[in-house]
């Protein structure tokens, strides 16, 4: 979470009767009850829950996984858990690799990639371009070396937030966040957890090569 200056965002006589209580301090103020959560305010929540919901509509009227992967743009995996898997409420975001595990398991991966993405100032690839895959376990070796021109965020923090990929041209490289990817390299790790678009017209090629490789 980033922080705030306090005097940057409080009129100053709020501000002065906050130093009365906590000054110097790094305090965490909560939303207020009622606030709309990630997604609700623009209506994305709702059209993923529809979508999940019509993907089960079509299933149930014979619909195989890999017609519906196809017609959806999600991968036979995600289908597969939006079809068997329980109804359950959409888990609580947070960037990091538990919350995204979470809401891959519920069919709701690609969700937890846009809200990321969003707070990280970058683009999600074009859903009629890309399929993406549940949340996987990818070796660092097959991932492009990133430039210096890739947006970084203000500090790293934990690493244990999945990196965002997409595959074309038979290569992997990253989306944004440069040095997640650099701070892995450097703690010498050999995989990371990761969120694949793969390019419509090469997804065949990814699961023949990559798809039994990549397990969490």
């Amino acid at each position: 979470m980033k922080y705030e200056n306090a005097k940057d965002i409080l009129p100053a006589s709020l501000l002065s009767e906050v130093q009365k209580y906590a000054e110097g301090k790094a305090i965490y103020i909560p939303k207020r009850s009622g606030a709309k959560g990630w997604g609700e305010a623009s209506g994305y929540r709702s059209r993923i829950k529809k979508r999940n919901a019509l993907i089960c509509s079509r299933y149930s009227a014979g619909a195989s996984v890999f017609e519906l992967a196809e017609e959806f743009f999600l991968s036979p995996e995600s289908i597969k858990k939006i079809v068997y898997g329980k109804r359950m409420k959409l888990p609580e975001y947070s960037p990091s690799v538990h919350s995204a595990e979470q809401y891959s398991d519920a069919g709701f991966g690609e969700e937890w990639v846009r809200i990321y993405l969003a707070s990280a100032g970058a683009d999600c690839p074009d859903e009629n371009a890309f399929f993406l895959s549940e949340l996987v376990k990818i070796p660092l070796r097959l991932i492009e070396d990133v430039g210096d021109d890739c947006p970084e965020p203000d500090s790293v923090g934990s690493p244990d937030v999945p990196l965002i990929i997409v595959f074309e041209n038979h290569k992997f490289r990253m989306v944004c966040v440069a040095e997640h990817l650099r701070f892995l390299r450097r703690e010498k790790k050999n995989a990371h957890f990761a969120f694949v678009f793969v390019r419509n017209e090469e997804y065949a090629y990814y699961l023949n090569n990559f798809g039994k490789q990549f397990q969490r």
